[in-house]
């Protein structure tokens, strides 16, 4: 039983994914009867508005948030707040598999919407939303990390490729990246002089999008038995496959837009084309200040007075932002007036007697905001790609199985090594190994390792059947391992969110920590999996030498590990 909900700030249901057992659930809660249609989200609103006002009420009068609720027939309700908004998943799975569900939903949402959250009003957008779900943990996809293809000639080749193409695409915007996706593993990045980095995060989300679309192009190729070709449309998508998506700032906020553009090249391998729209500085200072009005909004609701005036002056500071950053864009100058005035009549009413209350100035500066948010919709522009896309094809040698590493270790069926720092992992093609270790298998033995890693522990060695598991978990400090000096209380790591979430929550604040005081620490694991013959020595010691050659392979230069 599983449903992903998400409500509006009225408590109205905009957003919905559930299953048959769901329905049947609800059916039974408060007595109703079997035959009764209780499909649509206005019934399904009303059977869970208890349950909402409760969490809004906890949270917003008392500051008393809860995040979960387990029921005694098992059943799981997790909750998370994004702008006045509230997300719910109902489900029958464990507690941390819930909220890091969670987690990566409130990421795709900011993904797709940015802080309009009215676009999922719109079916494409509901769509959109929902096939990225299905996407979020199908193919070899590792929680919380995006897959690279780890041999050198193929990325070499690829990489020069992308460089090629590049100058035959007419650009409207000079900063721009090229990717190829294989799967849901990064062949190559080429980015243009001048760009923003692109961020663990985004590479994640790219490559949702990019599973999402190979799943539509496969399932039309074979319902009209034809071969792939350019023009197949992405129903959620624009006719040529474009959308306007928000990366992730260093803050950890979808708020950036960006162009994305996606084009098959082969049955496994998407090309995709993400331009700046040169929105950053008004996307990330108007989500602070959108953040920091809806604290200001629950202060006043609490009429908690000590916090107000330092909330006031944040949001003077993250305003004077976003007007500055309009200006720098040439954006309507009425409009920076429009916050600037909003935010004295604000400021006025919560300091003085005044005929509007605060309630009212605060509403009206959301408004303004509102308005501001129209302005991160840029057009997407229009790419001439049939063309470069034909000399991409021209210019791209045959994919290349990856490197198979497997043979020099008797025994090893598989492994998984994952730079959490980077937010990449590198995995074998599992074609090899596919009658004794399936995805499924795969991702649960992942979920055991990072159940380990929330116990606090940094190696674990474990049975399944006939396979034989080991985890290791370290620290690295640019290529040296390192250990913290005073371990955190496993109580303290428990208290985390669940680990392998998009944005990578988890592992950000273990090293914090870990290392309070220091900086460029990252967090390695690597996962094996043995037939069950292997004796647990032979594994631990294999680990080690896997360890030295996955590095090597992934050209991160370390020649330490713990």
């Amino acid at each position: 039983m599983k449903a992903i909900l998400l409500f509006d700030t009225v408590n109205d249901l905009i957003f919905s994914k559930w299953d048959d057992d769901f329905l049947e659930r609800m059916k039974s809660f408060n007595g109703q009867e079997k035959d009764v249609n209780i499909t649509d989200n206005h019934h399904i609103s009303q059977l869970l508005s208890p349950i909402i006002t409760s969490q809004r009420v906890m949270a917003a009068q008392f500051s008393n948030t809860y995040t979960s609720m387990q029921c005694k027939d098992n059943t799981t309700i997790v909750f998370d707040e994004l702008l006045d908004h509230v997300l719910m998943i109902i489900c029958e799975d464990r507690v941390d598999d819930a909220q890091r569900e969670l987690m990566d939903c409130k990421t795709l949402v900011q993904h797709i919407c940015g802080q309009n959250m009215n676009l999922l009003h719109s079916q494409v957008y509901r769509e959109w939303l929902s096939v990225l779900l299905e996407s979020r943990g199908k193919g070899d996809s590792i929680p919380g990390a995006s897959g690279v293809i780890g041999e050198s000639g193929a990325t070499a080749a690829a990489l020069s490729a992308l460089k090629t193409i590049s100058k035959e695409i007419k650009w409207s915007h000079p900063h721009y990246h090229l990717l190829l996706y294989v799967g849901d593993k990064m062949l190559a990045l080429y980015s243009s002089r001048g760009c923003e980095d692109l961020l663990p995060p985004d590479l994640i989300l790219l490559s949702i999008q990019c599973i999402a679309a190979q799943e539509y192009w496969s399932e039309q190729q074979e319902e009209e038995k034809t071969t792939l070709c350019d023009d197949i449309h992405l129903p959620w998508l624009s006719t040529e496959n474009s959308a306007i998506v928000h990366l992730i700032s260093s803050a950890g906020r979808a708020c950036i837009p960006h162009s994305m553009h996606l084009a098959p090249l082969d049955t496994r391998i998407v090309f995709v084309v993400l331009i700046d729209m040169e929105m950053r500085d008004v996307g990330v200072s108007v989500q602070m200040s959108s953040q920091i009005l809806s604290n200001l909004r629950r202060l006043l609701l609490q009429r908690n007075l000590e916090m107000l005036p330092n909330t006031l002056d944040s949001l003077e500071q993250a305003l004077k932002k976003t007007t500055d950053a309009l200006r720098k864009n040439k954006s309507n100058s009425n409009l920076c007036a429009r916050l600037t005035s909003r935010m004295l009549e604000l400021r006025k009413s919560c300091n003085t007697t005044t005929p509007l209350t605060p309630e009212t100035t605060a509403t009206a500066m959301q408004t303004a905001l509102e308005a501001v948010i129209e302005q991160l919709k840029p057009d997407i522009p229009s790419l001439k790609m049939k063309q470069p896309l034909k000399e991409l094809r021209n210019l791209l040698t045959p994919y290349i199985d990856f490197l198979k590493y497997v043979e020099e270790f008797p025994g090893l069926i598989h492994f998984i090594y994952i730079d959490r720092g980077t937010g990449r992992f590198l995995a074998p093609d599992m074609a090899d190994c596919v009658d004794m270790l399936t995805p499924d298998t795969v991702r649960e033995i992942v979920s055991r390792a990072t159940s380990a890693v929330r116990e606090g522990y940094g190696a674990c060695v474990w049975r399944r059947g006939a396979l034989h598991v080991c985890a290791v978990r370290w620290f690295e400090r640019r290529g040296s391992s390192v250990r913290p000096s005073a371990p955190p209380h496993p109580a303290a790591v428990r208290a985390l969110p669940p680990p392998g979430d998009i944005c990578a929550a988890f592992y950000r604040q273990l090293v914090e920590l870990s290392f309070p005081e220091e900086s460029c620490v990252c967090v390695k694991e690597l996962v094996c999996v043995h037939v069950g013959l292997v004796p647990p020595a032979t594994a631990v010691q294999q680990a080690r030498a896997l360890a030295h050659a996955v590095i090597d392979l992934a050209g991160d230069d370390h020649h330490h590990l713990l």
